[in-house]
C-alpha cells in the first residue's frame, strides 16, 4: 500500500529518457507562470536539436522534495536527471531545480558539488541532450551553475 504523503510511483510506460527530459512540476500556486514555464521548455533549440519533454504536472506531486521525485523515479536507470518546477520556477525567469539520480564520483582532485543547481528552461533540453549523447556529464553542468554568481545555469 502507498504512503499517502509520499507522492506516487511515475509511469515511465511509452517514455524513452534518452530522448525526453522529466519535468515534474511540485508547485501549483500559479497556473499563468507554469505556462510560461512550459512555453520556454518548447521554444526551438538554437543547436537544432528536437525539444522533447515528459512534463509531469499532478498535484500528487504538489510540495514533493528532490528526495521524493528522485524515489518516485527510481524505476527508470537511464534517468541521470530530473528538472523540478517548484515554487522558485514560478518566478523571475523561472529556473528549474536539475537534480542528480546519481552521486558524484569524486578522484583526486575533483570539487565536490550539489546534486542540484537551478538552470533556465531553455537550458533543459541542452543539457538532457548533452547527457543523452554522453558528450558531458551532470557534473560538468553543476560545475558551471555553482560558479555563476546567482547560481543558476545560463548557456
Amino acid at each position: 500500500m502507498r504512503d499517502p504523503a509520499m507522492p506516487p510511483t511515475i509511469d515511465f510506460t511509452h517514455h524513452d529518457f534518452e530522448a525526453e527530459a522529466l519535468v515534474v512540476r511540485t508547485d501549483f500556486s500559479d497556473d499563468v507562470a507554469w505556462r510560461t514555464v512550459v512555453d520556454l521548455l518548447h521554444q526551438p533549440d538554437d543547436n537544432g536539436f528536437e525539444v522533447r519533454t515528459f512534463l509531469l504536472d499532478d498535484r500528487a506531486f504538489a510540495g514533493a522534495s528532490p528526495a521524493d521525485v528522485i524515489s518516485a523515479a527510481a524505476a527508470e536507470p537511464a534517468l541521470e536527471v530530473v528538472f523540478l518546477a517548484d515554487a522558485a520556477t514560478m518566478t523571475g525567469d523561472h529556473p528549474l531545480l536539475a537534480v542528480s539520480t546519481r552521486s558524484q564520483e569524486l578522484e583526486d582532485g575533483d570539487m565536490e558539488l550539489d546534486r542540484a543547481f537551478r538552470l533556465t528552461p531553455p537550458n533543459v533540453n541542452v543539457m538532457h541532450v548533452n547527457l543523452a549523447i554522453g558528450h558531458m556529464d551532470f557534473w560538468e553542468f553543476a560545475y558551471h551553475a555553482a560558479r555563476a554568481t546567482d547560481r543558476v545555469l545560463r548557456l
